[in-house]
């Protein structure tokens, strides 16, 4: 076997085990579920790149238009145990039999925050429904709505009734296509990302920029957007 091809195959096993390399492995399987765009009866849009603000950019996995409405797909291909409720700010993946603990941003929520830029995007009100994927099916200890193994999400795009006419998918379609900003470099989102985690930190709204502020219910106090009802951003205390 040629050097350069074993080298490239070394390369290429190594990008598998880089998180970079697992992300894209789970997004395939996910477009693999999806399928490609079939004319009339869906639309597909993978790596969806919105500039939101000259300082703020939001990147979508995946976009599936049919004629069940629209779904927003974040896409998620983590190993180990993932322990994490709806409305906790930060979920919890276990490794190595307990040793090992990483924190991870909610995913609903960072999910909810894409959903909230394409209703913005989108004229007429129009049926969004959020999935986050987890290739892996490690979801057993994920106690939220919104959360799917593969195969429950198969089903999921499967079902429920017409929401959208063809000439409304296609308007979606070329509203979000035209919205996309592919000269949004990886380097420029990973730091938009840096930036959002240090909003919330300091108590701004990652969607609407707006302040948080305490607010109170029958559950307890929590931190909300004041942009509420527009912007349903929270935050526990």
């Amino acid at each position: 076997m040629p050097l350069l091809l074993i080298l490239a195959i070394i390369f290429f096993l190594a990008f598998l085990k880089s998180p970079q390399g697992k992300g894209w492995t789970g997004e395939l399987c996910v477009k693999f579920v999806i399928g490609r765009t079939k004319p009339d009866v869906r639309y597909v849009i993978n790596d969806l790149k919105l500039r939101v603000s000259d300082d703020k950019t939001s990147q979508i996995d995946h976009i599936l238009i049919n004629e069940r409405g629209v779904f927003v797909i974040e896409t998620k291909n983590y190993s180990g145990r993932i322990y994490g409720q709806e409305n906790q700010l930060e979920w919890t993946q276990v490794l190595n039999y307990g040793r090992v603990k990483n924190k991870m941003y909610n995913p609903l929520k960072q999910n909810k925050t894409h959903v909230y830029y394409v209703s913005n995007l989108l004229k007429e009100k129009t049926p969004i429904t959020p999935a986050v994927v987890f290739v892996q099916g490690n979801t057993e200890f994920i106690n939220a709505s919104g959360v799917y193994t593969l195969s429950q999400f198969r089903r999921l795009i499967k079902s429920g009734h017409r929401e959208l006419t063809v000439s409304q998918m296609k308007e979606i379609y070329n509203t979000l296509m035209s919205a996309n900003d592919s000269s949004i470099t990886r380097g420029e989102h990973i730091q938009n990302i840096h930036t959002v985690t240090s909003n919330v930190s300091n108590n701004i709204c990652p969607r609407c920029g707006k302040k948080l502020i305490e607010r109170n219910s029958k559950n307890g106090n929590f931190m909300g957007c004041e942009g509420f009802p527009n912007c349903r951003f929270t935050k526990k205390l």
